[in-house]
């Protein structure tokens, strides 16, 4: 035997043992779960005013969410909760509570339709609302209208279910959504 194809078969038997040693792919996380993470960018125009900020979004049961938003290097950050008892808004070391953690996220200077968005970022829209949409031959949410808001979807290929980029426009607000990460089980719920 040569020693070229020698050491193209050892080069061959060598990568094979390496990627059979190698973590498989985790399954992507599935569009109808109601438990899930996403990381990533978010911006929101409103008001003559414009906010960016990392989000961390947590949605730990239907019931139950948590969404982080910090500046650069987490800096102004704010938390918002929600389960079954209410909503909290954690700001500057200070806790605020009320019904709706929309209400909440006004407060804090960010109108997001947070009860909506939980469906949205996932390409699904809201079921309990009338809708106009507009899916491709992937199966893909590509255009949607729902409650007053015009939402686009991007996915990162054909095969993805859930969108990497989404954007957002009321009348009076718009808002981009970039999706770095998606995790099925969220680090938020147990801290």
């Amino acid at each position: 035997m040569s020693k070229s194809l020698l050491l193209r078969s050892f080069a061959i038997i060598t990568a094979l043992l390496i990627s059979a040693c190698a973590t498989p792919p985790k399954p992507p996380v599935n569009s109808e779960s109601e438990i899930w993470q996403l990381q990533g960018k978010i911006g929101l125009w409103y008001n003559g005013k414009q906010e960016s900020a990392t989000i961390d979004w947590s949605q730990c049961s239907a019931k139950q969410v948590r969404i982080r938003l910090s500046g650069p290097l987490g800096s102004g950050g704010i938390e918002l909760f929600a389960d079954q008892s209410g909503a909290r808004l954690l700001q500057n070391g200070e806790t605020t509570r009320a019904d709706s953690i929309e209400e909440l996220a006004s407060r804090a200077e960010w109108p997001l339709p947070v009860d909506a968005l939980r469906y949205w970022v996932r390409g699904r829209p809201t079921p309990t609302e009338k809708l106009e949409g507009r899916v491709n031959t992937k199966g893909q949410l590509e255009q949607l209208a729902q409650i007053g808001w015009q939402i686009s979807y991007h996915y990162r290929t054909p095969f993805h279910q859930l969108p990497d980029r989404i954007t957002a426009e009321s009348a009076s607000t718009r808002l981009t959504l970039i999706i770095s990460d998606w995790q099925d089980q969220p680090k938020l719920c147990t801290e």
